[in-house]
């Protein structure tokens, strides 16, 4: 292969060679019994290798079984996939500058405290970056621009499969504390510290949809689709991924309300790391009329929750919608979340009024409640919209605004 020349230096001292079916892992010890160590680009023992090479096999046999049947990566002419593992800082999938073949490479240690955690990451790493390696056949990372454009689901699709092939390895939970912490950060961002979180929007597709449905957006879109395209495209009839229509249930919609509650379907993850964050609560009566201002990005959600005071059995939840075209991409639900951690079906705002000036009135009123029971009532507001501000002569989806108050009596 012709590797960079950082890589190349390094690689050449990897003298020893650990083959699989599928892969060649080169390495070398830290302690050899002869010769010269490589200190922090040596491993320890022999153990981190067989780690990495059960987990690119089970990964391996996973891509190219069902529902996933996967084509085999692209390889040279030995017909395996190299893999190089040193001290690289972090493990990524690149590609060969002159015969565009991909090859991994993966690190000689990690800093997790013990054994176990060392020996968790370094399964999910090998499984990540060989998803990565399957993912490059459809969309070449040398094709810059649709790359780029595929990088969040590509590493979304990445952390799924660490959560599918190595079901009761923990590791795959360091990128899920932003995506608790950050509601509002737009899904297809493909900043180093966001694009991750996009393996729980992919996993609730999963769930939602089916593997087959996940896969095929990747292997089925076409050469210039975008993603948030094919999800649409792609969806079963009658079905919506994207829709402020307070009338359908769109996918989008459901994941921003679904996941706050983490307990019902994640309690691992609830137990490590709490409640997805809420905005702002509001106790009511208390504070009746007490106007709320805001504003939401594309494919982003917040949280709000109102406490009720003892003998309150009607919320209504007035939101006005500041919209510069015709539709607004926002959408609103609340749901009552009982003592119990029990949640009711959510009920969507519904369009109330239009002003002349081009705002637009949502509201929703329950009826019959039982404060006595009730934990607290949370509104969930959405943006549906899939464009950015970047695609947009008009400022895109990008910046919504809104107010909404909560009337108790």
């Amino acid at each position: 292969m012709t590797l960079p020349r950082d890589i190349r230096e390094i690689v050449d001292r990897l003298v020893l060679v650990s083959p699989s079916d599928h892969f060649l892992i080169h390495y070398e010890l830290r302690n050899p019994l002869s010769g010269r160590g490589l200190g922090a680009h040596g491993v320890r023992d022999h153990e981190l290798i067989l780690t990495y090479r059960t987990a690119l096999e089970k990964l391996y046999e996973t891509m190219t079984s069902g529902p996933w049947h996967r084509d085999p990566p692209i390889v040279g002419p030995d017909g395996k996939t190299h893999v190089y593992v040193f001290n690289s800082g972090h493990p990524f999938t690149t590609y060969d500058g002159t015969t565009k073949i991909p090859y991994i490479v993966l690190t000689s240690r990690n800093n997790e405290p013990t054994t176990q955690a060392e020996l968790h990451r370094a399964t999910s790493e090998a499984v990540h970056e060989a998803t990565h390696l399957f993912n490059y056949s459809q969309r070449p990372l040398w094709d810059k621009i649709p790359a780029k454009r595929w990088e969040w689901f590509d590493e979304g699709l990445a952390v799924l499969m660490e959560m599918l092939v190595a079901k009761d390895n923990p590791d795959h939970f360091r990128f899920l504390m932003d995506w608790i912490d950050s509601p509002e950060v737009s899904l297809d961002l493909d900043h180093p510290a966001v694009k991750y979180q996009a393996g729980m929007f992919i996993h609730y597709v999963k769930e939602l949809l089916g593997s087959k449905f996940v896969n095929d957006v990747w292997v089925n879109s076409d050469p210039d689709e975008e993603p948030l395209r094919a999800l649409q495209r792609l969806m079963p009839d009658g079905r919506k991924f994207f829709s402020s229509d307070a009338g359908v249930q769109d996918v989008f919609a459901g994941y921003c309300i679904d996941p706050y509650c983490l307990w019902d379907h994640a309690s691992e993850v609830f137990l490590r790391f709490g409640e997805r964050a809420v905005r702002e609560s509001l106790r009511l009566p208390d504070r009746n009329d007490g106007e709320i201002k805001d504003s939401l990005d594309h494919l982003s959600c917040r949280y709000y929750r109102f406490y009720l005071n003892d003998g309150v059995d009607t919320l209504e939840v007035i939101m006005d919608v500041d919209s510069h075209f015709e539709d607004t991409p926002l959408k609103a639900q609340i749901a009552v979340v009982t003592k119990d951690r029990r949640r009711s079906v959510p009920e969507p705002l519904r369009p109330r009024a239009n002003g002349m000036d081009g705002d637009s009135t949502l509201s929703c009123v329950l009826r019959g409640l039982n404060s006595a029971e009730i934990d607290h009532i949370v509104l969930v507001v959405s943006n549906c919209g899939t464009n950015l501000s970047l695609n947009s002569d008009f400022g895109g989806d990008d910046g919504r605004e809104y107010s909404f108050s909560g009337r108790a009596h």
